[in-house]
């Protein structure tokens, strides 16, 4: 089972946090007694903010039973949640350029947030392929599909044969 190193429970959203994550897909969190009156309207309200490990790319956001593959960390995502209780979660694939207190994830549909849900990050569980290298040789829609499962388990794709441990031929 993977282990659970941050959590925290949603005590209040804001009156503008669906219209918010509507044009940006993303969610502003802040811990319920340091959030600015003016960023209350925007923000996803918590408390309890618990954090015992650092947040790294490859870990699981959870919201509520939604999980989300975290992709990127901004160098101060996790002071920020110790001193603040505050991230803002992009949920866009890494497409736009990482802030500094910024989290990106896969780029899913933001859940329907409800107070008393737990957001909650754990750590990867390790992939039997995590950190190997692989070729992948022809062009099609299979080539693309396979490269990405294998990105999504930790693969690096290389442009060689002779650089990869897995080569796999989809012509």
């Amino acid at each position: 089972m993977a282990k659970k190193y941050y959590s925290t429970k949603i005590v209040g959203i804001g009156g503008e946090v669906t219209k918010f994550t509507g044009l940006v897909k993303m969610l502003v969190i802040f811990d319920d007694s340091m959030v600015l009156p003016e960023l209350r309207e925007f923000s996803v309200l918590h408390s309890g903010n618990k954090l015992s490990d650092v947040i790294k790319p490859g870990d699981v956001l959870k919201i509520g039973e939604n999980e989300f593959k975290i992709l990127n960390v901004g160098n101060e995502v996790n002071n920020n949640i110790k001193s603040l209780g505050h991230i803002v979660i992009k949920f866009n694939d890494d497409k736009d350029e990482l802030l500094e207190g910024s989290l990106h994830v896969e780029d899913k549909p933001i859940p329907k947030l409800r107070i008393g849900d737990e957001i909650s990050i754990v750590e990867a569980t390790e992939s039997a392929l995590s950190g190997k290298t692989a070729f992948l040789s022809g062009k099609s829609v299979v080539s693309n599909t396979l490269a990405q499962i294998l990105k999504d388990n930790g693969v690096k794709i290389v442009k060689s044969a002779d650089e990869a441990d897995i080569v796999v031929n989809t012509k």
